[in-house]
């Protein structure tokens, strides 16, 4: 069964934050990834998809 809507949601934005937190203290996107548990390709979506929603710590 697929979670619902609103965790998924709230799952992604902490994702997003996460993801700009770990970049502003400097850590390459090779860095984020091993810490996230995410390929590179995930962290520069993440990323991306941060700024687009204007997310910041």
């Amino acid at each position: 069964m697929a979670e619902p809507r609103d965790q998924f949601l709230a799952r992604a934005a902490e994702n997003r934050r996460r993801a700009v937190e770990l970049r502003e203290q400097g850590l390459k996107y090779r860095e984020i990834a091993e810490e996230m548990g995410v390929t590179t390709g995930t962290v520069g979506k993440l990323l991306h998809d941060a700024r687009k929603y204007s997310v910041s710590s």
